[in-house]
């Protein structure tokens, strides 16, 4: 079964810097209404990731083949720093430092065309990227987080390897100050994450109740207009009824006066002949 977390993460991280918190918080909105209550609060806490971060996560998915450059560098500049430990030499070592040089400067060079929130990134973000890029090369969790395009923070140094005297550094790099670590959160902050969360849930539950409650009275309302113009309408039928019945009512009485005036006509009619032969009989004695 797929985990709404990991594939939560996966989009996430995937999409411009500036859409991450919308869709961050959308997202564990969506897992609330599903009732999936700890996916929701872990992905409520994914956090964003930094300029430089966010640039090696899209160089990971768009110019994923100079990340397997970097990293196919990178296992070989470990093997040559075994070998140089072995007492085998530092040529091999100062040629995988070569390379991994080049492979870092080739993704620090496509990540001069990125747009982290629509800017172009500056010479720090620029110079940050590179000193995690060159991380990767030695330390397992950076190049991991690189390999998925999971980058959360900009790494603090080149990585846990250290190299022999007078042996090439991987990248040049200023020196930087070690990263603080970020404190981690105390109870109070857990349980003011928890009552936040309890409290944007209980919101939405009002929201969606309200909602509905208005939808229910637009209903009712709706099925009161519709009734009463159905009584209308049988009112009105009732009354065009009424008036056919009357109508064919006096149809019929015409037509039985029509029928009397038609006799009426047929015996006037025989009296007026009888009337006109009896004329001509009297006239033919009297000549």
């Amino acid at each position: 079964m797929a985990d709404p977390v990991e594939d939560v993460a996966g989009r996430l991280y995937g999409l411009p810097l500036e859409e991450f918190t919308r869709e961050r918080d959308a997202a564990a909105r969506e897992l609330r209404k599903a009732k999936e209550r700890d996916a929701a609060a872990a992905v409520a806490k994914l956090p964003k990731p930094s300029q430089a971060s966010w640039a090696a996560n899209t160089l990971a998915r768009e110019r994923r083949d100079l990340v397997d450059a970097l990293l196919e560098a990178g296992d070989d500049l470990r093997d040559a720093q075994e070998a140089a430990v072995a007492g085998k030499g530092a040529g091999a070592l100062r040629e995988a430092a070569a390379a991994q040089r080049a492979a870092v400067d080739a993704l620090v060079e496509a990540a001069g065309e990125l747009r982290p929130s629509g800017r172009k990134p500056t010479g720090q973000t620029l110079e940050r990227l590179r000193t995690t890029l060159t991380a990767a090369a030695t330390d397992d969790d950076v190049r991991a987080a690189l390999d998925q395009g999971r980058l959360v923070e900009d790494a603090s140094g080149a990585g846990a390897w250290g190299l022999m005297p007078g042996a090439d550094a991987p990248a040049a790099s200023p020196p930087r100050k070690p990263r603080a670590a970020k404190p981690k959160k105390s109870d109070d902050e857990a349980a003011k994450r928890e009552r936040e969360e309890r409290e944007a849930a209980e919101r939405e539950e009002r929201e969606r109740r309200a909602q509905l409650e208005a939808e229910l009275r637009e209903a009712r309302a709706e099925r009161r207009s519709r009734e009463r113009e159905l009584e209308r309408a049988e009112r009105a039928a009732e009354r065009a009824a009424k008036r056919l019945e009357d109508a064919l009512a006096a149809a019929d009485d015409a037509r039985e006066h029509a029928d009397e005036a038609r006799s009426d006509l047929e015996a006037a009619r025989e009296a007026a002949a009888e009337a006109r032969d009896h004329a001509a009989r009297l006239e033919e004695q009297l000549d």
